[in-house]
């Protein structure tokens, strides 16, 4: 009878683990950043509706206000949501494809509410009648929890650190 109970107890203990660590704080950043990275990207004679959705969706990760800094510019500006929206609206808009993803992807939580995450951002982009242009810079993004959504899971980006040559 007890090694029932044993053997009963081992998966929904490995179950309970499991959710533990897929809605642990890290693990819901790194999902909430793979979508950003997916909803920016552009596909050729991306529908205008899809592109819609996706932008949608990109907003909806944004705090209220979202500071854009570029340090070898010597940038840093903030910008209402809306505003962040139309300038990734018309970053977009300037290539027939555009693929965003990143590597290294390293998050930090330096306190409560409060992430970091830092990784490498892999750009390829095509500009009609060009050939197309891979870029690799490191990029650094500050996110903060938004208590009111969602029971406070949702992470929203605050601050996004990029270096010239990917906004170029």
């Amino acid at each position: 009878m007890k090694n029932k109970h044993i053997l009963l107890s081992i998966p929904a203990l490995l179950f309970l683990i499991w959710l533990a660590w897929y809605f642990s704080d890290k693990q819901v950043i790194k999902r909430q950043l793979t979508e950003l990275t997916w909803n920016i990207n552009k596909e050729k004679k991306e529908p205008t509706l899809e592109t819609g959705l996706k932008l949608r969706e990109v907003k909806r990760m944004l705090a209220s206000d979202v500071q854009g800094v570029i340090p070898q510019r010597n940038y840093r500006k903030t910008l209402d949501r809306d505003m962040a929206i139309r300038y990734l609206m018309y970053y977009r808009d300037q290539y027939e494809t555009l693929t965003v993803s990143f590597s290294d992807l390293l998050i930090e939580l330096p306190a409560k509410g409060e992430a970091t995450a830092t990784a490498t951002a892999l750009v390829e982009k095509k500009k009609p009648q060009h050939d197309l242009e891979e870029l690799s810079d490191p990029i650094e993004i500050l996110l903060k929890k938004d208590k009111e959504e969602k029971g406070g899971r949702e992470w929203r980006l605050v601050q996004a650190t990029i270096p010239a040559t990917l906004v170029e």
